[in-house]
């Protein structure tokens, strides 16, 4: 979702572009799933723990583990595992140039192997943007980002939010926020190969404020998507108080039929401005790892000189219902996940809106990729690509179908 930022907000242009990398280098926890005694080293160094919040009754609840039958949640502990950490590579955000193709608000990518990514945006262009990116090797730094061509796709929608790469490399899924849709799409011709059936709850009539289908992500076989804020049915929009519930959805086998739904509660607003109205935080975007883990990108504009926070979270399943069946999360009665912060960081006005896996680096860790939606320039917003480094990731990616365009 493309956010205008009111005249004010200029005052916050010279805010400090992704200055803070509070993890300081130290692991979150990764949780402890039954994937966990799937090759991961023991000698990794636990740091947190994950908490995932019990709804019991009516009311609403931070997802941390200071929360204790707070307003009818219980917090039930899930002692965190070894696992993954993430730093920055030492660089800040790095220009993401559109060159001749006219690229623009970018809000989803994916890897698809070598140099290449697919982006899609979020301003009507039914285009599917190919991306060239390289790295150093050794650091994960960007060396050059650019748009390189597009692929016309006349099925898309006029809000394409998130894309994600298929298993052959020649077709990528994409998530439209305004039609709710799932459709899959070849990258050789542009045309709709194929649809994914979303769950009713998530139907336009549903959506608050354009916050519906920002996320998707494909690994291990399954497909994830989520909204960015809480659904009509789900109680409130994120405030400083309280953040907004939301519902994960999960995709598996052959036909991608729709599986687990969870629960997902984002962060409340830190502050909001006299100079905007536009104060949100919500889930913009969900990473699937090869090793069956998900991390979750949020994005919140906030504080007295507005500007973007991007937080990056590992979700922990343990314990989590599923609430397909539920009608309303605002009602209470079921546990969500949890979620360990694994790297945040002030990132001025780059808005962040999508996350992928890179390749390996020569030290065995991962680049981890993002993506800024530029909202057409307005008030200083900018295109850029942000690379970070993931560790303690045992399985390797592997490398998709290159194809030429």
């Amino acid at each position: 979702m493309t956010v205008a930022l009111g005249i004010g907000a200029a005052l916050a242009a010279e805010a400090p572009t992704a200055r803070a990398d509070t993890t300081g280098g130290a692991s979150a926890a990764s949780a402890n799933h039954t994937r966990a005694s799937e090759g991961r080293p023991a000698q990794r160094v636990a740091a947190t723990r994950i908490s995932a919040i019990k709804a019991t009754t009516s009311g609403v609840a931070k997802p941390t583990p200071a929360t204790h039958a707070r307003r009818g949640f219980v917090a039930t502990g899930a002692t965190a595992q070894p696992g993954l950490s993430i730093t920055r590579s030492g660089q800040s955000p790095f220009m993401l140039s559109s060159g001749s193709t006219g690229a623009a608000e970018l809000s989803g990518i994916t890897f698809a192997g070598g140099t290449t990514y697919y982006a899609v945006g979020d301003n009507g262009a039914r285009t599917i943007w190919q991306v060239y990116t390289s790295l150093d090797s050794a650091t994960g730094q960007i060396r050059s980002s650019l748009v390189t061509a597009g692929i016309n796709a006349p099925g898309m929608g006029i809000d394409s939010e998130g894309v994600a790469l298929g298993p052959d490399g020649n077709n990528v899924w994409i998530s439209d926020e305004v039609a709710s849709s799932i459709n899959e799409f070849s990258l050789i011709t542009g045309l709709v190969v194929g649809s994914v059936a979303v769950p009713d709850i998530y139907r336009p009539s549903n959506i608050q404020n354009n916050m519906g289908l920002e996320s998707l992500s494909y690994g291990r076989g399954r497909l994830w998507t989520a909204n960015e804020e809480a659904l009509k049915p789900d109680g409130a929009l994120s405030t400083t108080s309280e953040g907004s519930w939301v519902r994960i959805q999960e995709f598996d086998g052959p036909n991608l039929t729709p599986g687990t739904q969870y629960a997902y509660r984002t962060d409340p607003i830190s502050r909001l401005s006299p100079f905007v109205t536009v104060e949100r935080s919500g889930l913009v975007d969900l990473l699937a790892l090869p090793n069956g883990d998900v991390l979750a990108l949020e994005r919140e504009l906030g504080g007295f000189l507005p500007h973007y926070r991007t937080r990056i979270y590992l979700v922990d399943f343990i314990g989590a219902s599923d609430v397909a069946n539920v009608a309303s999360l605002s009602s209470g009665g079921f546990t969500a996940v949890g979620k360990a912060l694994l790297w945040q960081g002030n990132t001025g006005f780059s808005n962040f809106e999508g996350i992928t896996l890179g390749p390996q680096l020569s030290d065995g860790s991962y680049a981890v990729l993002l993506v800024s939606d530029n909202g057409s320039g307005a008030m200083g917003q900018r295109q850029h690509s942000f690379s970070l480094t993931l560790k303690g990731l045992s399985e390797p990616t592997p490398a998709p179908t290159e194809i030429a365009v």
